[in-house]
């Protein structure tokens, strides 16, 4: 029996935690025994995800829950500040390589892995210095934003430390051409593409159990609503341009249906003082989080992702399985690939209020247009069946193909 490890960041909200919990539960069902280690300990409350890691994979968090948060809250304030950053790359550099020392070097000696798979591109690469074992690196995001400001210092160094490992896996066509454009020098052959892998059996039967709703959540759930999936932060996810849109139509009395946020983050105080400025408190609902989304996802007219940069946004496949149009912000990289140019969905221009507000006014005036939308949308996605997913990825661990 072959023997994983799944590095991972964290294990709270998010769509590459939820993707994680996929591979390793069909890796274990085709034989192979995982083990899972988790870089930052947020807490019970934060810690969302624990419940889903099955019971067969032993798992451990790498720093303690008082660096976790230590270390967390340099990083909010440093997309405050940009100051703050330095500091926070000194910190991050000093406790990844003492906890490798401490922790990751022993667990790795005593497992004698077969396979690493560092499931987030800014994840330490010690883990590479094992030459006894094959490791595996995932990007989750649009490559061009990686190197935004500051970051972009550490532009070269990001590929020497890219090239420590023996594939580096991206989750779109569009993220595979930057990183090759990108990095020039990077052996193609190491570069692979693998779309998330989706349960969709599992989404439609969540989206279809009412039984844990509390009562006032059902009765939201019977009002007219469209919505959001997103962690509240506005560095990537933009909800500014979604409030605005929304704004605009309720201004011109073109919109009476509410809007539905769902999630939380840092910015979620700044966005509600922003809901009150405009005077919609009761039109726009900040829900907070959802351990089941798929049910709002389902029961709206349609979702909306207003980011700025992706990688593969798992919320829009979500979304597209419970039979719900998604319109998205045409960024990098993702939602153009997964809604096909448009056919299979609605996109519009990043931070375009205007264009979405018309978007919007004209799905909820064109019901049959909707409705063609989501029939096309129920074929594509089948190219993110789990079970076809998960065979691409033993394909790499097995034959490196």
């Amino acid at each position: 029996m072959k023997k994983i490890l799944f590095y991972l960041h964290f294990i709270k909200i998010g769509g590459a935690e939820l993707v994680a919990i996929e591979y390793i539960k069909g890796l274990i069902q085709q034989g192979y025994k995982v083990d899972l280690i988790i870089d930052f300990n947020m807490g019970k409350e934060v810690n969302t995800f624990e419940y889903a890691i099955p019971k067969e994979v032993n798992f451990k968090y790498v720093k303690s829950e008082k660096i976790s948060k230590f270390i967390y809250n340099f990083r909010t304030l440093g997309k405050k500040n940009k100051f703050f950053n330095v500091f926070l790359y000194g910190f991050i550099m000093f406790f990844d390589f003492y906890y490798y020392h401490t922790k990751v070097k022993k667990n790795l000696k005593e497992n004698n892995y077969d396979t690493t798979i560092s499931f987030y591109q800014f994840l330490p690469a010690y883990i590479t210095k094992h030459k006894n074992m094959k490791h595996i690196i995932w990007l989750h995001g649009s490559v061009e934003h990686f190197f935004g400001g500051i970051k972009n210092l550490f532009k070269k160094n990001y590929e020497k430390k890219l090239n420590k490992y023996d594939y580096i896996v991206t989750i779109a066509n569009e993220m595979k051409e930057q990183l090759e454009n990108f990095y020039p020098n990077l052996p193609k052959e190491k570069i692979k593409m693998i779309y998330n892998p989706f349960d969709f059996n599992t989404i439609i039967k969540k989206a279809n159990n009412t039984q844990d709703l509390i009562n006032d959540e059902k009765i939201l759930l019977k009002g007219d609503y469209i919505c959001t999936v997103t962690r509240i932060d506005e560095h990537q996810k933009d909800l500014t341009t979604l409030i605005n849109a929304y704004d605009i139509l309720f201004k011109e009395n073109k919109i009476k249906e509410k809007l539905y946020i769902i999630g939380d983050g840092p910015d979620r105080l700044a966005m509600k003082n922003l809901v009150k400025v405009k005077k919609l408190q009761n039109n726009i609902l900040f829900l907070g989080k959802k351990t089941n989304p798929f049910i709002w996802m389902k029961n709206a007219k349609f979702f909306v992702l207003s980011s700025k940069f992706e990688g593969l946004p798992t919320v829009l496949i979500e979304t597209i399985t419970v039979e719900t149009l998604v319109i998205s912000a045409n960024c990098k990289t993702g939602p153009k690939e997964i809604l096909k140019n448009g056919e299979c969905g609605e996109l519009f221009e990043v931070g375009n209020d205007e264009e979405l507000a018309k978007k919007i006014e004209y799905i909820l005036k064109n019901d049959e247009y909707r409705k063609n939308k989501v029939l096309k949308a129920k074929d594509r996605i089948k190219e993110f069946d789990k079970k076809k997913v998960i065979f691409e990825l033993i394909n790499i661990i097995e034959n490196g193909e």
